[in-house]
């Protein structure tokens, strides 16, 4: 193991490159040391912003400067490929935003070169490192709500039709790789890979889904109902629904600092008193008493105060794109590949099934 500091190079000056600078400052093993960009004249603007020491003529200069030790990619969706294979040719590990690539063609075209380099590489998906997320992640490995039986989460906020989300699907637009992505990614961490998969979308006169809704179906029962849109708010909040509990992620669910649980009391089980279950002579009696609504409103409520409701808030250290480069940081000190909390495996499963989705859209 090492405890040298790991010193970075950022490829890209557009918001998420400028946010992911800002993250690393909250890093105490890390180092920013450069920039480039498709423009020098942008790449010198952004080190002056975030006082970093070396700016690039181009991408190609960076990736061959020998004091890089990794390389975050932080760019237009389209251009992750051939960034990603450029830097790890040069021997550059890296982590590149979400939507690793485009599609499931080319996110295995950059995971072979990079097994066939040695070298570590992984999906920028910050939301799994939100110490929140994780927490979430321990509580249903050890029972906490017991069975997992659904989870759902929704991320959608209106955004100006000039927008790069509504680039062409080639160029990486839509909603699903902008944000439905974030659903997926929770599910697959959460309960696994799905063996059935349905969906619906909307889609603009370009043919990029503006709004879509996706179901999962688990071998032991879960189901996941992920929802995403361009186009209204949602709550953007998740929940995990188990036989015993459920704990929900507040907004925004995807850098969480709000978790609620609510553990289920044993009263709570059966959706009516197991003393008012009609009985011999009695049936029909009690069955208009379950008819009853006033008595169906106040056992409800009495349901609501037997329950047991906890709070955890954990507010953000940093801006959140700390965590994600913390693990790499941690990755590159221990010769570590690949991160075991965004496998490439995974990434590419993920692809996989943002590709058969958007199959459906077209038929």
């Amino acid at each position: 193991m090492s405890s040298q500091p790991i010193r970075w190079g950022i490829i890209g000056t557009g918001f998420i490159a400028g946010k992911f600078a800002q993250g690393l400052k909250s890093v105490p093993q890390a180092q920013l040391i450069g920039v480039a960009s498709r423009k020098a004249a942008n790449a010198q603007v952004f080190s002056q912003i975030f006082q970093i020491p070396r700016f690039y003529n181009s991408c190609e200069e960076l990736v061959q400067d020998p004091d890089i030790d990794v390389v975050y990619i932080g760019t237009p969706n389209y251009t992750h490929r051939d960034l990603s294979i450029l830097c790890l040719s040069a021997k550059k590990p890296i982590l590149c935003e979400k939507p690793f690539t485009v599609n499931a063609a080319q996110a295995q075209e950059v995971i072979q070169v990079a097994r066939r380099q040695k070298l570590f590489c992984m999906e920028a998906m910050w939301m799994r490192f939100m110490p929140l997320v994780q927490q979430v992640k321990t509580m249903i490995e050890q029972g906490e709500i017991g069975k997992v039986r659904m989870l759902t989460a929704d991320f959608g906020y209106v955004v100006n039709g000039n927008s790069s989300h509504f680039d062409t699907l080639e160029q990486g637009g839509g909603v699903l790789l902008d944000r439905g992505i974030y659903g997926l990614s929770l599910a697959y961490y959460l309960l696994g890979e799905p063996f059935g998969m349905q969906t619906q979308a909307n889609l603009s006169a370009i043919g990029v889904d503006e709004q879509s809704a996706v179901l999962l179906n688990y071998a032991e029962g879960a189901l996941a109902i992920l929802a995403q849109s361009l186009c209204t708010e949602s709550s953007n909040q998740a929940m995990i629904m188990g036989d015993k509990g459920r704990i929900t992620l507040d907004k925004l669910f995807i850098m969480p600092e709000k978790l609620s649980l609510t553990k289920f009391s044993e009263a709570t089980n059966n959706s009516f008193p197991s003393s008012l279950i009609p009985l011999n002579s009695k049936q029909k009696l009690l069955a208009k008493v379950k008819q009853n609504s006033l008595i169906k409103r106040v056992y409800i409520s009495l349901k609501d105060l037997l329950n047991s409701n906890t709070s955890t808030v954990k507010p953000l250290v940093g801006n959140g794109y700390n965590y994600e480069a913390a693990e790499v940081v941690r990755c590159l000190q221990n010769g570590e590949l690949e991160s075991k909390v965004m496998p490439l495996d995974e990434t590419l499963k993920i692809m996989e099934t943002m590709d058969w989705l958007r199959s459906q859209w077209t038929k």
